[in-house]
């Protein structure tokens, strides 16, 4: 069996034909069996047998019929093992979910969003993409459930190399793409919670859209003048992001303090009379005095944030995560003006000449000139943790404007991780999720979908395997 030319094989079945014919015809020494040599019944049938005519027959016909049942054998056995392989290996690729609420003292905000997940919202107009959608159609509202893909592994695996303190790398660079409705809100979004559970620091920017174009009003960074390059303040939005780091880590940050040299770098002489600072010589302030400062009023709001990131991006007590969606709307064409910039106000302020983006896109390491076009730069990660942004599809950006910034990103150095289509197994959970959970038609229909091959194969099939037209098609 183990032969593989088709004429050793013939020769190899002649050769064990001629030797069994012999062998019962002839006996083991070659001479002729008589009846009065044979002691038993054996030896007696092989007499009897081999002196029948048709002999060679019924050998050949033996021969084949032994030799189909091992072929068989080893079949069926192959068979088996390729079956045990493929078993284990679709044990290992079986999606396994998590759900958020489980988390130590998670809880969910008035909006029904889990708090390790501020300041997400769950309204499509109010949050990227659609990944709450889900959520708030369910009918099972204590548990909120994300699907921990491979997509997300590579991710939490490449963060992985810069949590340690020792760590001499840098922080690491992730860039998340894939296409529209493919799940990459909710792997960053996972993140973000597994990052805030595990220790983290995260500085979490859900809606790129709205901070690149909805700042409110821009003013002059007075700091920055003396630095022959003038930067700008988006004060409503730094309060903002102030606010948000207080709420989601004021525990985390107890007992860090910013270093006089940054509080003089961020802020004038007046906003430095205004922090309530002791007499003794050294001047720090605490992280969280300068966030609860920040998100007070907007007349420092600018000041305290860029203090707060500058120390959480240098320090490497606890790491430091930035998690920024639609990352692509942060390098469309700018929408805040002012005429310290551009005497005509025509031409839009680079984001990465604003104070509230500025460190986090230098973070990154691509810029873009006046051209539209992408250049990589030298990176400034943090010293401990990581940067991870995301693409969106669903907003008016041109798609090659999109790849030529992934393509920038990826000679900077930064790790491409994509969100692809769910797979047939996947897409299978999913649904079995749908229906445990409560949504759409498949909260009644009482496992009709999920045990029905056809239909799995149908809603796969109408929604490329994509999380938006999956869940879109469970609904209507």
């Amino acid at each position: 069996l183990s032969l593989t030319n088709w004429d050793d094989k013939q020769d190899a079945i002649d050769d064990l034909f001629e030797e069994v014919h012999d062998a019962v015809r002839y006996g083991k020494d070659g001479k002729k069996n008589s009846i009065d040599e044979m002691s038993d019944d054996g030896g007696y049938m092989s007499i009897v047998l081999g002196s029948q005519p048709d002999f060679p027959k019924l050998v050949e016909r033996a021969l084949e019929e032994y030799l189909r049942n091992v072929s068989k054998d080893e079949k069926n056995k192959s068979l088996s093992n390729q079956s045990e392989e493929i078993s284990d290996a679709e044990k290992e690729a079986e999606p396994v979910f998590i759900d958020i609420l489980k988390a130590k003292d998670s809880k969910l905000d008035k909006d029904g969003v889990p708090k390790l997940l501020f300041p997400l919202k769950n309204h499509a107009k109010d949050g990227p993409g659609r990944m709450t959608e889900e959520w708030e159609l369910a009918a099972k509202e204590d548990t909120k459930r994300i699907m921990c893909r491979q997509c997300i592994t590579d991710i939490a695996e490449e963060m992985v190399k810069t949590q340690g303190e020792d760590s001499e790398i840098g922080g690491s660079r992730v860039f998340v793409s894939g296409r529209k409705g493919a799940g990459k809100s909710a792997a960053l979004a996972s993140i973000v919670a597994s990052a805030r559970i595990s220790g983290h620091i995260v500085l979490y920017l859900p809606d790129g859209v709205r901070l690149s174009r909805q700042g409110f009003y821009v003013e002059p960074n007075l700091q920055s003048k003396s630095t022959g390059k003038l930067m700008f303040d988006t004060p409503m939005l730094s309060k903002e992001v102030c606010g948000q780091l207080l709420t989601s880590h004021e525990k985390d940050l107890d007992g860090m303090i910013v270093s006089s040299e940054t509080l003089e770098t961020f802020l004038s002489k007046d906003q430095m009379k205004k922090l309530e600072i002791d007499d003794s010589d050294d001047k720090s302030v605490s992280l969280v005095q300068l966030l609860k400062i920040g998100s007070e009023g907007t007349a420092m709001a600018a000041g305290c944030y860029s203090a707060v990131i500058h120390t959480l991006m240098n320090q490497s007590c606890k790491p430091f995560t930035v998690v920024m969606d639609e990352f692509n709307c942060y390098y469309d064409r700018g929408q805040y003006f002012h005429q310290d910039y551009d005497l005509e106000v025509s031409k839009p302020i680079p984001l990465n000449r604003i104070t509230l983006f500025q460190p986090l896109l230098d973070a990154v390491g691509v810029e873009k000139d006046d051209d539209n076009c992408f250049h990589t730069t030298q990176a400034s990660p943090m010293k401990r943790g990581s940067i991870i942004v995301g693409v969106t599809q669903s907003n008016a950006v041109k798609s090659k404007f999109t790849s030529d910034l992934e393509a920038a990103a990826r000679n900077g150095g930064c790790k491409i991780v994509d969100v692809p289509q769910y797979s047939p197994i996947e897409v299978e959970h999913i649904l079995a999720n749908f229906e445990v959970t409560g949504i759409g038609r498949l909260r009644f229909d009482r496992g009709a979908t999920v045990m029905n091959s056809q239909e799995v194969a149908y809603l796969r099939m109408v929604s490329g395997g994509l999380g938006q037209p999956l869940l879109d098609a469970c609904v209507h």
